[in-house]
């Protein structure tokens, strides 16, 4: 028998052996478990509904809609979803203004987060779902940057594994903040850091848990556990 009919006889029984599918099943196994990080995202119902909820909007609505609930902010009333966007006293005629564009950023360089400061001009529940888009929301009523009372601001939250499309991941792991990790606000062109006083866990209907600390408190929040609208996480950071 040739070499070359060797071969083809080999290769025949290699496809027509009994084990084939099995080993080509460990095999594709064996390739999840190796890029499960990378891929994980791809059979998370939560994933696929975001993705089908924003090409259809009127037919798969989204699940998850992060609102304060009866916020009592120190520096306002409960009532707030009609207030106007914050602005900081003088801001408008300083001479930094006048020059630079503004540019409102948070950035925790703890867990490598920069994302824009997105004012929001009312509390409406949808209206914050879509700002929360294209950053993290101030939410009306809260106390101006550096002056007593409180500063809420507001970040979705994802479970592991969520593609980084938009910024729905950006809080999910300021559980990871520790006493003292520093948190940095560039707001109308001036630039605050703050240090992390602590966090706790509450229930939606408690609203903003109140400050804990003296002078300017910025309170970070967020659903919790990441991509659940069970509870919600409130990190603290005093200025």
């Amino acid at each position: 028998m040739t070499n070359a009919k060797k071969r083809k006889k080999t290769r025949r029984r290699f496809w027509n052996s009994p084990f084939l599918p099995l080993a080509l099943l460990l095999a594709f196994l064996a390739l999840i478990a190796l890029f499960w990080g990378n891929i994980s995202w791809v059979v998370n119902a939560n994933i696929w509904r975001q993705i089908l909820s924003d090409a259809f909007p009127q037919i798969f609505p989204r699940p998850y809609v992060l609102v304060v609930k009866n916020p009592t902010l120190i520096s306002g009333t409960p009532e707030v979803d009609n207030k106007p966007a914050i602005k900081s006293p003088g801001a408008e005629n300083s001479p930094a203004s006048a020059q630079k564009p503004r540019r409102d950023m948070l950035t925790i360089p703890g867990i490598n987060i920069t994302a824009p400061i997105i004012t929001a001009k009312t509390g409406d529940a949808e209206v914050i779902s879509g700002l929360l888009d294209s950053g993290v929301v101030l939410y009306p009523g809260s106390a101006p940057f550096g002056e007593n009372g409180q500063t809420v601001i507001l970040g979705h939250s994802a479970p592991a594994g969520w593609p980084k499309i938009k910024y729905e991941w950006v809080f999910s792991k300021i559980n990871e903040l520790e006493k003292g990790d520093m948190v940095v606000v560039t707001y109308d062109n001036i630039t605050r850091y703050y240090k992390v006083a602590g966090s706790q866990i509450v229930n939606p209907k408690d609203g903003v848990p109140a400050p804990t600390v003296e002078g300017n408190s910025l309170m970070l929040i967020s659903c919790w556990p990441p991509g659940k609208d069970t509870k919600r996480i409130a990190v603290e950071a005093e200025l």
